[in-house]
Order: structure tokens, then C-alpha cells, then sequence
């Protein structure tokens, strides 16, 4: 069968989170590391549900920098600081994202973006690092009510670019992700960028510079 569609995950895929940019900003204002306000934002969306839409996603962001400001008793002028908190700031793109994005819509293949991203705002931070113009279609967990490795995320986004699981290539950071496109029929690769070379035989690529090997 042959390959009429790519998806990538976004994070360890297509960009990474720039943790010294999130600690500029943090560390003069709340007593606590980013991986703690990680963990209250995880605890807070377990318990409350994470946002389904934009609006419910900046209602989220108001009430958890508010539920914090209470909490560690912060300054009027600091909750303020919070609340104007942009987290596409700390999002970056890998430097083989774009070109690889680039071939493939030279090639005419629809591109996909599959992520178990907790907000509903996949899109809006894809254009935040300039690749949403090369993407068609971006599927975010909490939007499509399936996150990976459930098969419901891959048919889900599959459909969306009109093709069949099987016609597709996927590419994600986690084994059980990569474990899950394969168990729908999707030609999946794990993205290992502690590897200094591509192992194309096992299913694992460095980076994204294998899209045109395999495709080739």
C-alpha cells in the first residue's frame, strides 16, 4: 500500500520545550520549580478535566494561576505576571521540522499532527513556531476525546486526512505511541534524538531527516 499521508507527534517530534526560557520566567516569581507547577497543572486537569475548546482553555489558565497565587499568597502585581504567561513562548522547533514539513508538501502528501497534548490550543502553538502552514490537519487529545496509544487517536486523525490507517507514516518519541500506530496498520518510527544515526531496519530514526529515506 502507499503512503498517501505523514503524522508526527509534536513534542520530542517536531519541537521540544525550552526549559531556560520557562525558568527566566518563573524563577523570580513563584517559589517553585517548573517540574512542581508541571505537577499541580497535571494534578488540577486530573481532577477538574483539561480544556476541550479555546475558551475553556483560558479559563483553565486563569483559574489555575489564580488557585496558585492564593495558595503561595503572591502579590497582586505577580498573579498579574501569571496570568499573562504565554506557554508558546517555551515551545521550539527542531531544526529538521520545517525542511521536512517542506518536502513532504512538495511531495503533495497531506500532513498530519497527532499529540497528547492536554490543551486545545495544538494549533495555535504549531503557528507559534511557524509550521502550521505546512500541516493539515492537527489532532490534540483533549479535542478528540482519544489519546495514543488508543486506536481511536490514529483512526481519528487518519480520517480526518482522508486516507487509510495503512496509507500512512507515522512518527512519535514514545514506544507505545509508535507500538499503537502499528497496531492499526500505520508504517510507524520511533524518533530517538539521543541516536547519532538512523536505524531504519529496527523502525528508529535519529531525526527527521529519514522522511525522504524511507519514503525514497
Amino acid at each position: 500500500m502507499p503512503i498517501k499521508a505523514i503524522i508526527f507527534d509534536r513534542d520530542g517530534v517536531l519541537t521540544y520545550f525550552d526549559l531556560k526560557t520557562a525558568l527566566a520566567f518563573f524563577q523570580p516569581l513563584v517559589p517553585l520549580t517548573v517540574e512542581e507547577i508541571a505537577d499541580k497543572w497535571r494534578r488540577r486537569g486530573k481532577a477538574i478535566g483539561f480544556p476541550r475548546n479555546l475558551m475553556e482553555e483560558i479559563n483553565f489558565f486563569r483559574d489555575f494561576w489564580d488557585a496558585i497565587s492564593d495558595e503561595l499568597r503572591l502579590a497582586s502585581e505577580v498573579r498579574q505576571q501569571l496570568q499573562q504567561f504565554e506557554y508558546t513562548g517555551c515551545i521550539q522547533p527542531f531544526g529538521d521540522a520545517r525542511p521536512a514539513l517542506i518536502e513532504l508538501r512538495q511531495r503533495a502528501l497531506p500532513i498530519g499532527v497527532l499529540s497528547n497534548f492536554s490543551l486545545a490550543s495544538l494549533e495555535v502553538s504549531l503557528a507559534a513556531v511557524n509550521l502550521s502552514d505546512l500541516i493539515d490537519v492537527a489532532c490534540a487529545a483533549t479535542v478528540i476525546g482519544a489519546a495514543k496509544p488508543a486506536a481511536e487517536a490514529y483512526q481519528t486523525v487518519s480520517r480526518l486526512l482522508q486516507v487509510e490507517p495503512d496509507e500512512c507514516l507515522f512518527f512519535d518519541d514514545e514506544i507505545d505511541c509508535v507500538e499503537g500506530a502499528r497496531a492499526v496498520g500505520m508504517h510507524a518510527y520511533l524518533v530517538d534524538r539521543q541516536r547519532t544515526e538512523h536505524a531504519l531496519a529496527e523502525g528508529v530514526v535519529c531525526d527527521l531527516t529519514a522522511v525522504s529515506q524511507i519514503l525514497a
